[in-house]
């Protein structure tokens, strides 16, 4: 009560183990924390081969014949198994994995 009283907080043991944990997890260099490349299905690499010659997610759609809303929902899906934030970092993991 005296730790409530001058302003502090009070977490039972489990919530203060898992708190603690998430903030060493976070505060932790960045780790390559992607998902294997052999995750990528076979159209997803193909909408990363176009993606890296530079199409836009329109063009992508017309080249393969998907709706613009599959493919960008297909580069989200490789964005997040890359585990990378946009799309020009997403072809530079995938060259340094030799995919492209």
């Amino acid at each position: 009560m005296r730790e409530i009283a001058a302003g502090g907080r009070v977490f039972l043991p489990t919530v203060s183990d898992t708190v603690r944990g998430a903030s060493t997890l976070l505060a932790s260099p960045a780790t390559d924390r992607s998902m294997p490349i052999s995750e990528l299905t076979e159209r997803e690499l193909e909408v990363l081969r176009l993606v890296a010659g530079g199409l836009a997610n329109k063009q992508v759609a017309a080249t393969l014949d998907l709706s613009e809303g599959t493919v960008k929902n297909h580069v989200s899906s490789i964005l997040l198994k890359l585990g990378v934030a946009d799309r020009t970092r997403a072809v530079l993991k995938a060259l340094e994995r030799g995919l492209l």
